[in-house]
């Protein structure tokens, strides 16, 4: 179970240390059952030996790869205490709902319910009520932050979606590569198969780029057909294969996209982890603009593009046209059609792809959302905390570090 739960939590990016910092059981407890003698004493405030052979056997289960787990358990159980004694100075609070609702927010990490989470500490040794007090510890110390640094707790809708993101939530490999769209009207099949013979020659990045410059159809074009760098997570598994494999001044394609044929050739790969297809959620709008590639199109898309900035925006370019010309699709990545998983993978969220066609229709997708699809979801409160502990790391790192200073510390 060990190994469960730590092949899960490595995967997450635990930016929460510096406030889920502690894992004691609090020193009334333990003294009454006369069970363990102190190990330090902060401020009054005693941690035991068991206490920190609890949080010993967490780290551990964390993975965390201190060279000395006892002195890192200490330090941290020693950081703890000292927020404990500024919240309390606050007279500040957690009640019952909060404690559970931060319990559940790091279990979710894990990808686990409460319940199982607990069960899974427990046959490493991890009581109950040692995580309770870490999770507790943790909360109380956001009270505190927030209440000290209040002008960086504004978190907004825009900041939690981002956060919710699936390269924030795990990452992935990236890569940065150029690319190719041509159309498939029947009328442009010649001059497109010689542009064709001409890519299976290329040689180099520089002779993809011009040929991306003179003949793509992507908006691209004006720079070479480059791309900045993209989740490889980001592109269906049609696609993400073989770019993943592919070494860089490599070709990947013809690939049909439904209107166009892809040509991409990867510039250069970053190996990070990777997150499965079928785990990643989308939800993006359609709009389907009669008349194909037509000029007014593309002036309208290019108008798109720059004026609009969220998913709702999208519907007034709607207007006058058939209802089922703007659709809105939330589904699993593997789920949607190929073309439309090629187009998204290329963008970032609230960005617009036009490069297909359906019949006489110029297809113009917008990615509202891609999120890691799971039953112990975060809650828009728990992502929050998360942001919210993000952006105040090193401040609040800081402000730990003066109360350590400022503290009464003994060892025994």
């Amino acid at each position: 179970m060990r190994f469960f739960l730590t092949s899960k939590l490595c995967r997450a990016t635990l930016s929460i240390a510096i406030v889920l910092a502690g894992l004691a059981v609090t020193a009334p407890t333990v003294q009454a059952q006369g069970m363990f003698s102190p190990a330090r004493e902060v401020n009054g405030r005693v941690i035991t030996n068991y206490d920190v052979e609890q949080r010993i056997t967490f780290l551990e289960i964390l993975n965390s790869g201190a060279a000395d787990m006892r002195e890192e358990a200490l330090r941290r159980l020693t950081e703890e205490a000292v927020q404990r004694d500024a919240a309390r100075r606050l007279n500040l609070r957690i009640d019952p709902d909060e404690l559970a609702d931060g319990m559940s927010e790091f279990a979710a990490r894990a990808e686990l319910s409460v319940d199982e989470f607990v069960s899974a500490l427990a046959e490493e040794g991890v009581d109950r009520e040692s995580f309770e007090s870490f999770v507790e510890a943790g909360l109380l110390w956001r009270k505190v932050v927030r209440r000290q640094f209040p002008g960086l707790v504004d978190v907004t809708e825009s900041d939690i979606a981002r956060a919710r993101d699936t390269v924030a939530i795990l990452g992935s490999q990236r890569v940065l590569m150029s690319e190719i769209f041509l159309p498939t009207d029947p009328q442009f099949a010649d001059p497109v198969a010689q542009i064709v013979d001409m890519i299976n020659q290329v040689s180099t990045i520089d002779e993809f780029s011009q040929i991306a410059r003179e003949y793509s159809i992507a908006g691209s074009r004006d720079q070479g057909g480059r791309l900045d760098w993209l989740p490889l997570s980001n592109l269906p598994g049609q696609l993400r294969e073989p770019i993943g494999a592919a070494r860089p001044g490599q070709i990947v394609g013809p690939i049909d996209v439904g209107g166009a044929i892809a040509f991409f050739q990867v510039r250069d790969l970053e190996s990070r982890r990777d997150i499965p297809a079928e785990r990643v959620k989308v939800s993006y709008k359609r709009l389907l603009l009669p008349g194909g590639r037509s000029e007014d199109n593309l002036a309208r898309v290019a108008q798109m593009q720059a004026e609009v900035r969220r998913c709702p925006e999208l519907g007034p370019y709607a207007r006058g046209l058939p209802e089922e010309a703007l659709s809105e699709t939330e589904a699993l990545l593997q789920d949607i059609p190929q073309a439309h998983a090629v187009e998204l993978g290329r963008i970032n969220r609230n960005q617009i792809t036009a490069n297909t066609t359906e019949g006489d229709n110029l297809v113009v997708l917008m990615l509202c959302t891609r999120e890691l699809d799971s039953e112990n979801r975060p809650s828009a409160r728990q992502m929050e905390n998360v942001v919210f502990d993000r952006r105040v790391d090193a401040m609040a790192n800081l402000r730990v570090q003066e109360l350590i200073a400022d503290a009464d510390i003994r060892d025994y």
